[in-house]
């Protein structure tokens, strides 16, 4: 008898046994499943061949494509860690991941190619770049000659369920991401429980949108529909003109929109057909008036969802629409071993109803910030992990997500840390010192804003707003870059002089008198 599977290595087996023939890709480039095991165990010997020992990081800067996950699960196969890197990000953010993380191996794209030129010589440790173009490129090799007359076979490798299998980078309070650790049952344990919660079966198909470096698309989405033995469609992005076509031509069953996707759909012009799709159920954190049009418009099930790169086990929603209750992210999965609790300020269990901190506790917790200890003790205290995160169960035990305690600005599927902005700003030679935060915005729930105050010697006619956004788009992903800007004599301050992002928060809506907007400028 074959006991249950706790490794990526011992799923993608166990697949492969029970289903070697049916579809895991469609699209392109489809795959089944046994297919994609015989390009993992190519990958994973090409990996062995290479010198790549277990623990050793493999890193990724790559679109959504086969390769991104034939790569993650062929580093599972040895006992590699793989290190997904944001594709939006500039030659300094992603030199930071490669060189703190110590990448031996970056697997890229010819797009990408003059990016890792800038930043190679500043990662002492990454020691050979292949990218999946054909044609080999000055210094790195070709996807297809790294793989060239290696075996398909299995390699013989130990891997154990609770060794590191990816370091993931996530903003948080500091100027510098945040290496997230999670293990091999993470990835096994998480996903599995989150299909499970949905419903999803070896009938579904997904269509993926999100980027696999995030843990939304790669986790929630890929890994999940695998450990059931479905199907998914890869795209690069999202396209609002293309999606319905995707939708209707592959017969996709499911989608994760987060909340942006939702609203774009929504503002396309309306169809008689908008009902008659194959879409059944949306994964999305929805306000309820926009949950309830998106269920009718569509005819489908939007079911709601929290979870978080330091955890992956999810909070989902229930699907019988009798049980659920709008505005609220839904209740754990696999409550056995997974808690939620509401701590108060000074550490007290907060009432139902009673905002507080969420804390969570499960078996796919990280292990820890890679090389941060500090910051490790401060997130994981006695077995729980401080998410920074602020919200409310009710009677129920229903989750209700309200704000983060951590000072950040969620724009769309994005969290930007609001210091690694105003580092970059007060790094300019004219700026005395500057305060980013979140403002409210209909697509994206917030966009990112920053109030600057000039050195004396400046002004705003001497240090336009086009010259303090170029000056970002070195420093800074697109996404990154504040879109609106705001010139002040001062900020406000606390007694012991810390800015008071609050008092900046309180203040009414934009003023276009006042603040320069970015998108606006970029359209005339």
């Amino acid at each position: 008898m074959s006991h249950p599977a706790t490794t990526l290595r011992e799923l993608l087996r166990e697949r492969v046994r029970k289903s070697a023939a049916s579809p895991l890709l469609v699209g392109e480039r489809p795959l089944s499943y046994g297919a994609f095991a015989r390009e993992v165990h190519s990958a994973a010997n090409a990996f062995l061949r290479a010198g790549v020992k277990k623990g050793d990081k493999i890193a990724l800067l790559l679109p959504n494509c086969p390769e991104f996950l034939v790569i993650v699960f062929a580093a599972a196969e040895i006992g590699a860690v793989f290190v997904p890197v944001n594709t939006a990000f500039t030659a300094e953010e992603a030199g930071y991941v490669l060189d703190h993380s110590e990448s031996a191996l970056l697997i890229t794209t010819q797009a990408f190619l003059p990016l890792v030129d800038q930043i190679r010589g500043n990662c002492p440790h990454l020691q050979r770049v292949i990218s999946l173009k054909k044609d080999n490129e000055p210094g790195c090799l070709s996807w297809d000659e790294f793989l060239f007359d290696v075996s398909a076979d299995l390699p013989e490798v130990a891997v154990r369920p609770g060794e590191i299998a990816s370091i993931t980078y996530t903003s948080g309070t500091t100027d510098h991401p945040k290496g997230v650790m999670l293990t091999q049952y993470s990835y096994l344990f998480a996903p599995q429980k989150r299909a499970e919660a949905l419903g999803w079966s070896d009938q579904d198909c997904a269509l993926v949108v999100l980027p696999l470096f995030h843990v939304n698309a790669l986790c929630h989405t890929a890994l999940a529909l695998i450990s059931v033995g479905g199907s998914m469609l890869l795209r690069e992005k999202f396209s609002a003109s293309h999606f319905w076509h995707d939708v209707r031509e592959y017969r996709a069953t499911t989608s994760s929109l987060m909340q942006t996707i939702p609203q774009i759909l929504l503002n396309l012009p309306e169809r008689a057909d908008d009902a008659e799709n194959p879409l059944r159920l949306v994964v999305a954190l929805l306000a309820p008036e926009l949950h309830r049009r998106f269920e009718e418009r569509f005819n489908l099930t939007v079911v709601p969802t929290y979870s978080l790169t330091e955890d992956i086990l999810s909070v989902v929603g229930p699907l019988d629409k009798a049980r659920r209750k709008l505005g609220s992210c839904g209740l754990p999965v696999a409550p056995a071993v997974h808690k939620l609790r509401i701590l108060s300020e000074g550490g007290a269990e907060c009432a139902p109803g009673q905002l507080g901190e969420i804390v969570k506790q499960s078996p796919a917790v990280m292990k820890g910030y890679y090389k941060n200890p500090q910051a490790t003790s401060e997130a994981l205290k006695n077995g729980w992990l401080y998410t920074g995160d602020l919200g409310y169960l009710d009677g129920d035990g229903f989750l209700f997500f309200v704000d983060r305690k951590k000072d950040m600005v969620k724009r769309g599927d994005e969290n930007i840390s609001s210091e690694e902005v105003e580092r970059v700003l007060n790094s300019h030679p004219l700026i005395a010192e500057s305060a980013v935060i979140g403002v409210p915005d209909p697509i994206r729930q917030e966009e990112v804003k920053a109030c600057i105050v000039l050195k004396p010697q400046a002004t705003p006619e001497t240090l336009p707003p086009e010259e303090i956004w170029d000056f970002c788009q070195t420093h800074l992903a697109p996404f990154k870059i504040p879109r609106y800007l705001e010139y002040r004599e001062s900020l406000p301050k606390t007694p012991s002089s810390k800015i008071q992002k609050s008092a900046l928060r309180a203040e009414p809506e934009l003023s276009k008198e006042t603040v320069f907007d970015r998108v606006a400028r970029e359209k005339k």
